[in-house]
């Protein structure tokens, strides 16, 4: 919802600019829409990514290592 709310916001700012420089005020709000759509989706897609990538570094942290157990370790263990 405020996402949408944003996009009126600057559709509204771009076509009062619009007005101002151009009578054609609501083709120069679209452009401003669709740059932060892009960012938006940008971000989002960036975020997603990073995550991904925490998990690969989780999940090599976490992989086994083999361990030299000497010859009283090994007698201790079942």
């Amino acid at each position: 919802m405020q996402i949408a709310i944003t996009i009126l916001v600057i559709l509204i700012v771009g076509a009062i600019v619009g007005s101002v420089l151009n009578f054609a005020s609501i083709f120069l709000g679209i452009p401003f829409v669709l740059i932060f759509l892009g960012a938006v989706i940008g971000k989002e897609g960036l975020d997603r990514q990073r995550k991904v990538m925490q998990m690969k570094r989780f999940r090599h942290d976490a992989r086994a290592q083999k361990v030299n157990f000497s010859e009283a370790d090994k007698r201790t263990m079942v």
